[in-house]
């Protein structure tokens, strides 16, 4: 950016000229998240008054929209004039937070085909089986289940978290876990407790979008570590832990949300390794690890870590009882008082009526034919997804066969429209899905990420499937403005 310091002009308009002209002919895409002001000011030379009135300006004739403690960012001008309808709010104001807010909502109308819930199918939750649970906690217990719990959570369910967890390798005594209100409580509670302003944390890209959220206005830093088709690269750690020094690496091994993927053993390994040789603290989300469709996953790296690096998360909301919100964490030796400190003050007890009905559930040996069952509709579905994927999406396009989980991650054209037009067509036409720039850190959209997108495979029979994939093809079309 050339500035005319001796012309009539104010510098703050040809600042705001220069950028708009760059959103214009595409050089600053959709999402391109733009220098805070005092970066941009020093880099001018120019007083950061003068950057803030050209921001104001871009703002108020619709070119970028700003966020407290996110930034600056470019708007879709294909979007910037949409009137959001009732109960959405308008893409400027997209966090992770406020639209999954409006997904669940969504989800719940019945013209609407949704994709975007992290949600499981609850056609398929074991109603039942659960109430049955619940009468009977009711009636042995009495009104004491209606009241608060320990903190800690209810002993008998710790016991039996304790034994499900070493059925799958990972060794730890009832008393070293901790009960949270469900596993984005358990992340939230290490990420608040263990990261202060200053620090940086490694993450996936792209990652859990409401993780981007709790850091957001933290100030600490979001580094991203390359990633490929099986997860975080494990080469590419030492260099950034020796550029960032960063406090801890947070991943989902296994089935990764958004893009379903699964890290083999040897990459595990040479994970848990650079850790133990660095010093680094992982934080290991494995609420995705009970619902593989092709073949039992690796070890959690939990499971295989014997230098006790990992923090371990994990919850029945992803496959069992997303309402009643309980999770749970491991941590290593040395930062369990901490946690557990930070626990009684954080997080109020999840439902003590609910924990007990979940130990009961578990000690009757109810949730493995429970999981048998969701991985045969899973499958099912899955399959419906990819076809209909193969058969509607234009020349291209491109996504992921997971092997578990909940997620099919797509890609748009690149020369065509982003994700945030077409999912304004996409709701036209009854049909929606969670778009994939809430996953990427901010100022990493150059990857892709604004044409990305989320579908949960498991919501719908295959039959809706088939046909919410059909309006968003069509969605596709009419946002690339084509005919069909």
């Amino acid at each position: 950016m050339t500035l005319d310091r001796a012309g009539r002009r104010p510098l703050y308009e040809q600042i705001k000229e220069a950028i708009a002209a760059a959103i214009e002919s595409g050089g600053l895409p959709p999402l391109t998240k733009l220098p805070p002001t005092r970066t941009l000011a020093r880099q001018l030379g120019v007083d950061r008054v003068t950057v803030v009135t050209a921001y104001n300006e871009l703002a108020a004739e619709g070119y970028i929209s700003a966020h407290v403690g996110r930034g600056s960012f470019v708007l879709d001008r294909a979007t910037s004039s949409w009137a959001a309808p009732p109960g959405l709010r308008a893409p400027a104001d997209w966090t992770a937070h406020n639209l999954n807010r409006e997904m669940m909502r969504m989800a719940r109308r019945p013209d609407i085909i949704s994709f975007a819930p992290g949600m499981p199918a609850t056609d398929l939750l074991p109603v039942d089986a659960y109430r049955l649970a619940l009468n009977r906690v009711l009636r042995r217990d009495g009104p004491e289940v209606l009241q608060y719990g320990l903190v800690e959570g209810y002993p008998p369910l710790l016991t039996a978290i304790a034994a499900e967890l070493a059925a799958m390798g990972i060794e730890v005594e009832p008393g070293q876990l901790l009960i949270t209100s469900g596993t984005e409580q358990a992340l939230a509670l290490v990420l608040r407790t263990l990261l202060h302003p200053g620090d940086t944390v490694l993450i996936e890209q792209p990652t859990y979008a409401l993780v981007l959220d709790v850091l957001a206005g933290s100030g600490v830093a979001v580094q991203p570590v390359p990633c490929d088709e099986n997860g975080v690269i494990p080469g590419a750690l030492p260099d950034l832990i020796a550029r960032c020094q960063p406090r801890l690496l947070y991943l989902t091994p296994t089935f990764q949300n958004p893009t379903g993927a699964c890290m083999p053993l040897a990459r595990r390994q040479q994970l848990l390794d650079v850790a133990a040789r660095h010093d680094l603290l992982v934080l290991e989300d494995d609420v995705y690890a009970h619902l593989w469709l092709d073949a039992a996953p690796p070890p959690s790296l939990r499971a295989l870590d014997r230098t006790d690096h990992v923090i371990y998360t994990n919850g029945y909301s992803k496959c069992l009882l997303p309402g009643a919100r309980i999770g749970y964490l491991v941590a290593p030796a040395h930062l369990h008082s901490l946690l557990a400190t930070a626990h009684q003050t954080l997080d109020v007890s999840a439902s003590e009526l609910h924990q007990r009905a979940l130990e009961m559930y578990l000690r009757e040996g109810r949730f493995a034919g429970h999981l048998v069952r969701l991985r045969s509709a899973y499958r099912q579905r899955r399959q419906a997804m990819l076809e209909s994927l193969a058969a509607a999406m234009p020349a291209g396009a491109a996504w992921t066969r997971p092997g578990g989980g909940l997620y099919c991650w797509l890609q748009l054209p690149l020369d065509g429209p982003s994700a945030t037009t077409v999912y304004l067509h996409a709701l036209d036409l009854g049909v929606a899905f969670a778009p994939g720039h809430l996953s990427f850190p901010p100022g990493t959209l150059e990857t892709g990420g604004s044409h990305h997108l989320r579908l949960n495979f498991t919501l719908h029979p295959p039959a809706t499937i088939a046909t919410g994939i059909l309006r968003l093809a069509r969605a596709w079309q009419q946002a690339a403005g084509l005919r069909g």
